[in-house]
C-alpha cells in the first residue's frame, strides 16, 4: 500500500514548481500517472487511499479512486445514485471537497471523470429534493476550471439547477461571462496540444475542452438554444430585463431552415413578456428574424399579442379581460407568475407618461389620471414609494407643509436621467471593451492558425512554382496571385 501510494503523489504541483520542471517533462509525468491509475487494482481499499491523498495537490489520483469508489457502490446496489453519494454522507463530502480545491491543470487530464462527478452531484441533490446543495458547487468548480468562453453541457445543467432551486443570483458569475465558441474538434485540440501542452499556465479553454475530452457531453442545436433560454428566464427572474431581451433574442433569431423549434416559441413568448414588462410596449424584433418567421411567432403565440395590444393600447378593462381570458395558456406555459406582474408594469408605464407631460403631481391627481382603480391614496403612495425606492421611477415623493398627509410626486429634471444615462454607458462600454480586447486576441491567435493551415500552404507553394512558367504570360500568372493574396490578406485585416 505505501508503495502504491507513494506512486499516486509522485505528481503534484508543488513538486512541478518546486523542482521548476518544464511544461513538457510535467506533461509526460501526468500522463504517465494517468496511464497507471487506470490500470490500477480496484479491488484495493479506495477509503484508506482517499485518507492519504490531497485533492489540490493529487488532484488526478484523487478523483480516479473517488470514481472507482463510487462506481464500486453504484455495481454493488445497483443504484446509479447510491445513499452514500447524497447529501450529508460521506461520498458526498469528499465529492464536494474535491470539486472545491482541485487542481485546474491536472485536472485537464481527466475530462471525462470531471464531469461525470458533477453530473452525479446534480443528481444526488435533486434526487432528495435540494438542487440548491449542487449549484454552489458546480458554480465553483466551473469558475476553477475557467473553460474561457468555450459552452459544456455543464453549463445548461448548471443554469437548470439554478432554475429549479431559485437561486438566481447564484447563476451571475457563470451568466456574466461571454460565451463564444463550441469544444473544438479533436483534430485542432491535437494541434494546438502539439504546440502546446496540456500543463501550461498558457493553453486556453479551447485546447482542453474538446469534442473528445469529456469535459463536455456532445453538444446540440438544442443544448446551445436552452443555455441562452435559460439564461434569460433567470435574468427575468432578476427582472434584469435588458439583459433578458438580449439573451432571448439570441434564440428567437437563431437561423432556422423553415420552421421554427419549441424551445424558440417559448423564447419568443417570455421575449414578448419581458418587453412589456421592462419597457411597457412591445419592441421591434430583431432585424435578422425574416418576415416568414415573424408571422410563425405571431400565428402560434396569439394570446401573447393579444395581451400586448391591450398594454399598449391603455386598455385596463381589455387588459384585465385578457388576462383572466388566457390564465389557462400562462398557466400551461409556465408564464403566469410573469403575466401578474402585467398590472404593476402597467401602472409604472402610465406614470412615466405622466413624468413626461408633468414636473409635479399630487397623489390625488395621480389616482385621478391612471386608469387602474386604486382603492386610496394610501395605495396610491405606496405604489408609487415602492416605484421611487427601487429606482422604477426617476422622481420623490414630498409631504406637502400645511395640507395634512397631503403628498405630491416630482418628477426629476430630464438631465439629471441623462447624466444618470450617460454615466451608465460610460460603464457598459468600459465591459464592452474589455470583452472586445479578450475576442482581439483569440483573433490575433486564428490568424495564426490560418497562416499554418493547410489551405495557405498549398498556396504558398503553388506561388512558389509558377515563376518556373516561361513567357509573359507566366510572369503574368504571378502578378495574379500575389495580388490575390494581398486582397485576401486585407479581407482578413478588415474582418479582424
Amino acid at each position: 500500500m505505501a508503495e502504491i501510494l507513494l506512486r499516486l503523489t509522485s505528481v503534484s504541483p508543488q513538486l512541478h514548481n518546486l523542482n521548476n520542471t518544464s511544461d513538457e517533462r510535467y506533461d509526460s509525468e501526468i500522463c504517465d500517472l494517468v496511464a497507471y491509475i487506470r490500470q490500477f487494482d480496484r479491488n484495493l481499499d479506495s477509503q484508506d487511499l482517499l485518507d492519504n491523498l490531497n485533492p489540490s495537490q493529487h488532484t488526478l489520483s484523487y478523483l480516479f479512486i473517488l470514481i472507482f469508489q463510487i462506481e464500486a457502490l453504484q455495481n454493488k446496489t445497483k443504484n446509479i445514485v447510491p445513499d452514500e453519494i447524497k447529501p450529508g454522507n460521506d461520498l458526498w463530502a469528499k465529492s464536494v471537497f474535491f470539486l472545491r480545491s482541485f487542481d485546474p491543470i491536472q485536472v485537464r487530464y481527466a475530462g471525462h471523470e470531471w464531469r461525470q462527478l458533477i453530473e452525479l452531484i446534480g443528481q444526488a441533490a435533486e434526487t432528495v429534493a435540494k438542487p440548491f446543495l449542487a449549484v454552489q458547487v458546480i458554480k465553483e468548480a466551473l469558475l476553477r476550471l475557467d473553460s474561457a468562453g468555450v459552452l459544456t453541457s455543464v453549463h445548461v445543467a448548471f443554469l437548470r439547477l439554478c432554475l429549479l432551486s431559485r437561486s438566481y443570483s447564484h447563476a451571475l458569475p457563470i451568466l456574466e461571462r461571454q460565451i463564444f465558441r463550441f469544444p473544438t474538434s479533436s483534430g485542432q485540440a491535437y494541434r494546438k496540444h502539439i504546440e502546446r501542452p496540456l500543463c501550461s499556465e498558457n493553453t486556453l479553454g479551447d485546447t482542453f475542452i474538446s469534442d473528445v475530452s469529456g469535459f463536455s457531453a456532445n453538444l446540440t442545436y438544442r443544448d446551445h438554444a436552452k443555455y441562452f433560454l435559460y439564461g434569460g428566464m433567470i435574468y427575468m427572474a432578476l427582472q434584469n430585463w435588458d439583459k433578458a431581451l438580449h439573451w432571448l433574442s439570441v434564440v428567437i433569431s437563431s437561423p432556422v431552415s423553415d420552421s421554427v423549434t419549441k424551445i424558440m416559441v417559448e423564447a419568443y413568448k417570455k421575449w414578448v413578456l419581458a418587453s412589456l414588462l421592462g419597457h411597457g410596449k412591445l419592441l421591434p424584433p430583431p432585424k435578422m428574424i425574416s418576415s416568414h418567421i415573424l408571422k410563425v411567432y405571431q400565428t402560434i403565440t396569439r394570446p401573447y399579442a393579444s395581451l400586448a395590444d391591450a398594454f399598449e393600447r391603455r386598455n385596463f378593462q381589455r387588459l384585465r379581460a385578457e388576462i383572466d381570458i388566457g390564465r389557462p395558456v400562462w398557466r400551461a406555459d409556465n408564464n403566469e407568475g410573469l403575466v401578474s406582474q402585467m398590472f404593476r408594469a402597467y401602472n409604472t408605464s402610465l406614470l412615466r407618461r405622466l413624468g413626461r407631460t408633468f414636473s409635479a403631481l399630487t397623489t390625488a391627481d395621480v389616482a385621478r389620471r391612471t386608469f387602474t382603480p386604486i382603492a386610496s391614496l394610501a395605495n396610491v403612495e405606496e405604489f408609487v414609494a415602492s416605484l421611487v425606492m427601487s429606482g422604477s421611477l426617476n422622481a420623490t415623493l414630498l409631504h406637502l407643509y400645511g395640507h395634512g398627509s397631503a403628498t405630491m410626486l416630482r418628477f426629476s429634471a430630464p438631465t439629471k436621467f441623462v447624466f444618470n444615462k450617460e454615466t451608465f454607458m460610460r460603464t457598459r462600454l468600459v465591459k464592452e471593451g474589455r470583452a472586445l480586447g479578450l475576442i482581439t486576441d483569440y483573433v490575433d491567435q486564428c490568424s495564426c492558425e490560418l497562416k499554418l493551415g493547410n489551405e495557405n500552404l498549398q498556396l504558398l507553394s503553388r506561388n512558389q512554382r509558377w515563376p518556373d512558367t516561361s513567357g509573359k504570360g507566366g510572369s503574368d500568372l504571378v502578378g495574379e496571385a500575389d495580388g490575390g493574396l494581398d486582397i485576401d490578406e486585407d479581407i482578413m485585416g478588415d474582418a479582424t
